[in-house]
């Protein structure tokens, strides 16, 4: 990971070193009293260090921008999908400091997330007939729940919660009072829509067995390290209700690999390689270092 945010960055940097113009190679990238670093000192090491990496990824983008269109409107959509799943601003913005990026290269990682899918999805025939036979194989997998939970460490206040809930107390006001998951616990344990893979095991099948409006009862998790309470708000198990996922779904089980797509766009592009340090670097073409999703 930290790896493709590197290449990526490094790419960045070399547009931006192109499109400065002036001075030519000699200007100043940095000025110290103790010397200059040129632009052209600045290239070669970059070419040295992640040179291949960074020269396919620029001729991965090319290709794929020039077959498949991926609007602003997309991108900030996606963007703003990922942004929602942080508690606050802070925490989004930590994120992407952790993972060595910025608002304008994070965009561009979706952008060329969202091109590759396109790609990979391109030509897959897609039918009611198809869609509801997949349904009717993944229904499990593709259900969508809605739930709000407490989770304490304690059994013992895990069973004083159980209880003040079945004497009528306010769910969303005992979690803000106890639970330990920091996440949740400000929006009254509110988890919002899931799909029964992304929560561990313990929790999804207890969710997955409740009617909406029901709470369920003591749920251990060792690797959350302690009971929860959870209530289940919503349950989405319909094809109809699941339609746009199931598509999705079924789209991205019949989907070309990143590596066969990568290989016919450069089979077709008649790309030809001027450096002679690189002379090699398409002809046995791996998508170990493209942008990926």
């Amino acid at each position: 990971m930290k790896k493709l945010m590197m290449i990526l960055a490094a790419v960045i940097v070399l547009a931006s070193l192109a499109a400065c113009g002036n001075g030519g190679d000699n200007a100043a990238v940095v000025k110290t009293k103790s010397g200059n670093i040129t632009k052209e000192e600045f290239y070669n090491e970059l070419k040295k260090t992640n040179g291949e990496a960074v020269l396919q990824n620029m001729v991965y983008e090319k290709l794929l921008e020039k077959k498949y269109n991926v609007s602003k409107k997309a991108v900030d959509a996606k963007y703003d999908q990922v942004r929602k799943t942080f508690s606050s601003e802070d925490q989004f913005k930590q994120a992407l400091t952790q993972n060595s990026l910025t608002e304008t290269t994070f965009r561009r990682q979706i952008k060329d997330s969202l091109m590759m899918t396109k790609a990979q999805q391109d030509g897959i025939k897609v039918t009611d007939k198809a869609l509801k036979d997949y349904y009717n194989k993944n229904k499990t997998t593709l259900t969508e729940l809605k739930a709000s939970h407490i989770l304490v460490k304690s059994k013992k206040t895990a069973q004083s919660i159980q209880k003040k809930l079945k004497d009528g107390a306010d769910f969303a006001k005992l979690a803000k009072q106890y639970s330990t998951d920091t996440g949740s616990k400000d929006k009254g344990g509110e988890l919002g829509w899931f799909k029964q893979s992304t929560m561990v095991a313990e929790f999804s099948n207890a969710a997955m067995k409740l009617k909406v409006g029901e709470i369920s009862p003591l749920v251990y998790s060792s690797t959350d390290g302690g009971y929860h309470i959870i209530k289940l708000e919503g349950k989405k198990d319909s094809y109809n209700d699941l339609k746009s996922s199931v598509k999705e779904a079924y789209l991205a089980s019949k989907e070309k690999s990143q590596d066969t797509v990568i290989k016919n766009l450069i089979k077709n592009a008649d790309v030809q390689v001027k450096d002679k340090a690189f002379k090699d670097l398409f002809n046995s073409t791996s998508t170990s270092t493209t942008t990926q999703q």
